[in-house]
């Protein structure tokens, strides 16, 4: 072994040694307070309560099913069939959003609102082209979550 590998792999041991001890002293250490979380019974430390629980549930739905339905518009779009064209363009903004969208409700930002009114227009947008192509399951579900999702996004922004 080289010198020069010898004091990385020294390095990193000692880090790891010192990430392990930082560690067991924080589980040792009953400080007294509870950062705001409720620990519950079984004193787990569970997610803290947030207003926008159900956009951030509703956001990443619409992230899921978006996916699904970019997937479908891929394959067609590999068979050289252009026809959803203007549904993947939709759905591609739509899973962005979204998922900005379900970032910003899970830290409680204060933008959340403000991204909320642009992400309802971005979802009925999608939604409109995904209506296009009843027979697709994977459509289907994208429109239902843009519904679903739209309609919690004008509820906050409210």
């Amino acid at each position: 072994m080289e010198r020069r590998d010898f004091i990385t792999a020294l390095g990193a041991a000692a880090g790891l040694a010192s990430m392990a001890a930082v560690r067991a002293q924080a589980a040792e250490h009953d400080h007294g307070h509870d950062h705001g979380y409720d620990h519950g019974a079984a004193g787990g430390h569970p997610e803290p309560a947030t207003p926008f629980a159900a956009l951030k549930e509703a956001s990443a739905h619409c992230v899921s099913t978006g996916n699904d339905c970019l997937n479908h518009c891929f394959a067609m779009l590999a068979m050289k069939d252009t026809s959803m064209t203007a549904c993947m363009r939709a759905t591609y903004d739509l899973v962005h959003a979204c998922a900005a969208l379900e970032t910003l409700a899970a830290v409680n930002s204060p933008h959340t609102r403000a991204m909320a009114r642009a992400v309802a227009e971005v979802c009925a947008a999608c939604e409109t082209e995904c209506a296009k192509f009843p027979d697709i399951a994977a459509c289907r579900a994208c429109r239902d979550s843009c519904l679903t999702c739209a309609a919690e996004c004008r509820k906050t922004a409210a």
